[in-house]
């Protein structure tokens, strides 16, 4: 289930299909390897335990989670096509963002992989909603399109996907403090994620949403049951 948090509306995932039009056949490719890498990772970090859901009274236990990458900024430019390929979009589509004169380097880091600007970074922050509604670490999860805001006194794009909040910073004033400086990642190869309670604040509307789609999820996952009848 894809959600767009700036609008409300919902779709079923697009994942795997090839985006007509917007690009080409080369940079739909680059993308998607990108996004393979990505979802790799991401399945990997969901396995790690962030808290207790069983065995006591549940609780979640913040701070920096350390991972490695075999290879520094894959995810760095998988984000910035993400955010270009959502800037790219028909104004009238949900999901669209506006982002301005920072899309050109967007398009530079991802699809002709230029170097990343001192103005772009990213981190990861694992999705406090999805860990306590998801029981299995391979079950499915839902993916939520980018929104554009400052965090941290510094203008900020982030989206959902695979049980985690993946944050990118766009903004020429260096660093945001919303995040301790051990979790940006740009040039990293020793990384660390973000646990933090406030991440369940940022899609606390998907709960309504994962409501009126229980019919549509019931059909993909078991654990979901569909809604009662009158």
């Amino acid at each position: 289930m894809i959600v767009f948090n700036e609008t409300g509306y919902k779709s079923a995932s697009r994942t795997g299909r090839y985006e007509r039009g917007l690009l080409c056949a080369s940079c739909d490719g680059k993308l998607g390897a990108y996004e393979d890498s990505a979802l790799q990772l991401l399945r990997r970090l969901r396995c790690v335990r962030v808290g207790r859901k069983s065995g006591g009274k549940p609780a979640i236990f913040p701070g920096l989670y350390p991972f490695r990458v075999p290879a520094p900024d894959v995810l760095v430019r998988f984000a910035c096509g993400i955010l270009w390929k959502y800037s790219s979009i028909d104004p009238s589509i949900p999901g669209h963002i506006k982002i301005g004169e920072v899309k050109e380097q967007l398009e530079a880091v991802c699809f002709r992989g230029g170097p990343i600007p001192a103005s772009i970074d990213v981190f990861l922050e694992r999705d406090l909603f999805a860990y306590l509604a998801f029981e299995d670490p391979k079950e499915v999860y839902f993916y939520a399109t980018p929104s554009v805001n400052r965090r941290g006194g510094r203008r900020v794009a982030w989206f959902s996907l695979g049980g985690f909040i993946i944050y990118v910073r766009i903004d020429d004033d260096g660093p945001s403090d919303y995040a301790p400086k051990r979790a940006w990642l740009k040039g990293k190869k020793a990384c660390n994620f973000v646990v933090s309670p406030r991440s369940i604040m940022v899609n606390r509307d998907i709960a309504r949403s994962v409501g009126y789609t229980a019919d549509d999820l019931a059909k993909l996952n078991k654990r979901f049951a569909p809604r009662a009848r009158l």
